[in-house]
């Protein structure tokens, strides 16, 4: 009988022990969602602007699993700008990364922004003109939710909404809600894209100046292993003030 020296069973198990060592590791790395790096371009931080004047912006958006923004592999109608007017600056801006509410978490998700603007007119109508048409009652949010899921047409044209069914009436009810609610909101408002212009307008106030805060945000879409799973939220904000 052949004797095998010791050592030659130790080195096949220690070359065993690091392929499972490596491959457990090396898997698990694999399977982590990067959260994406959102950057606001312009305007710069602190940049100060006339009232009613254009401001142009451009964001780029950077995801170790969905691409980069600079060779355009990131969806344009996937990034939010949200332009928000507030009295005063706290002395500590909160730059955390804050989870969408979830109305708009739902139309992130969707197909809305293909076919809906928040402050223009698109396909179909801006979420301010569904805002302004439809009062905030029980009645109608049955109504929206039921045109939403089934889809419709007359309404607003000739343009037809699409069904929904992928959706469940909680979460196109969630959307409904935020949009009756907070469409019209004037001292909020959101752009899609990641370039374009707004104006800022005059509160409803005679104080002179502002201050607004600009929050660029971007979801991705998970790991390509398991897509719309694990989803997260990168976000860039900066602060403007006018004259």
């Amino acid at each position: 009988m052949i004797r095998r020296p010791k050592f030659i069973y130790l080195n096949v198990f220690t070359s065993l022990f690091l392929c499972v060592f490596v491959n457990v590791f090396d898997g698990g790395s694999q399977q982590e969602n990067h959260p994406p790096v959102v950057k606001i371009i312009s305007p710069k931080n602190n940049s100060t602007f006339d009232f009613d004047t254009p401001v142009n912006y451009t964001i780029s958006v950077s995801d170790k699993e969905d691409g980069d923004s600079k060779y355009d592999e990131i969806n344009g109608k996937e990034v939010l700008l949200e332009v928000k007017h507030v009295a005063k600056l706290p002395a500590l801006l909160n730059k955390d990364v804050q989870a969408d509410p979830s109305g708009i978490a739902i139309m992130r998700i969707s197909n809305c922004f293909n076919c809906h603007n928040f402050n223009s007119k698109s396909i179909g109508p801006s979420f301010y003109e569904i805002n302004k048409k439809y009062p905030a009652t029980n009645a109608n949010t049955d109504t929206l939710v039921k045109h939403i899921r089934e889809g419709s047409s007359g309404t607003w044209g000739k343009e037809k909404m699409p069904t929904h069914t992928e959706l469940s009436v909680a979460e196109i009810k969630s959307t409904v809600q935020w949009i009756l609610k907070h469409a019209a909101d004037a001292g909020v408002n959101y752009y899609i894209g990641m370039e374009g212009s707004f104006r800022i307008k005059r509160p409803g106030t005679t104080k002179p100046g502002g201050v607004y805060v600009l929050t660029a945000s971007y979801v991705d879409h998970g790991l390509k292993s398991a897509p719309g799973k694990q989803r997260l939220r990168g976000q860039d904000v900066v602060v403007i003030r006018s004259k």
